[in-house]
């Protein structure tokens, strides 16, 4: 089972690396054809590889050079063929409309083995939410 950890988190890592240096192949090629994506942004969910790679693109497009992402909090849980893992994630960098901003973000990212590789099946990415004033709580740390 440690070889099988080793690999998903290796698998994390090449994920918050991609998306660090806006790499949308290297991304993309951690992700099952099938996924189904969950983000803080419409629409409820995405679904397939399309969907993800442009809403990815999307988020890429609206920094000024690469995205800051810090990881905290990590647990995963494996077998043999299925992972997940959560944790959160800080998101900082130079935005195109509003500059810099920096905010911290829950992540659940699940995983399926097939053929002796892992992919993402699954990813939720959520911002916590004060119902009573409508807002979202972006100021929280851990």
């Amino acid at each position: 089972m440690a070889s099988a950890e080793f690999e998903f988190r290796a698998l994390l890592d090449s994920r918050v690396e991609a998306c660090r240096t806006k790499d949308i192949d290297r991304l993309m090629s951690l992700y099952s054809p099938e996924i189904v994506y969950f983000d803080v942004v419409p629409p409820l969910r995405f679904i397939g590889f399309e969907a993800v790679r442009s809403n990815y693109v999307r988020w890429f497009n609206e920094y000024k050079g690469p995205i800051g992402l810090e990881t905290r909090d990590l647990n995963i849980a494996i077998n043999a063929d299925v992972a997940f893992a959560h944790m959160l994630h800080q998101d900082k960098g130079n935005t195109k409309l509003s500059g810099p901003q920096e905010f911290w973000l829950r992540s659940t990212v699940c995983c399926q083995r097939s053929n002796s590789e892992w992919l993402i099946t699954h990813e939720h990415i959520s911002l916590p939410v004060d119902f009573r004033s409508e807002t979202v709580l972006m100021d929280l740390a851990p």
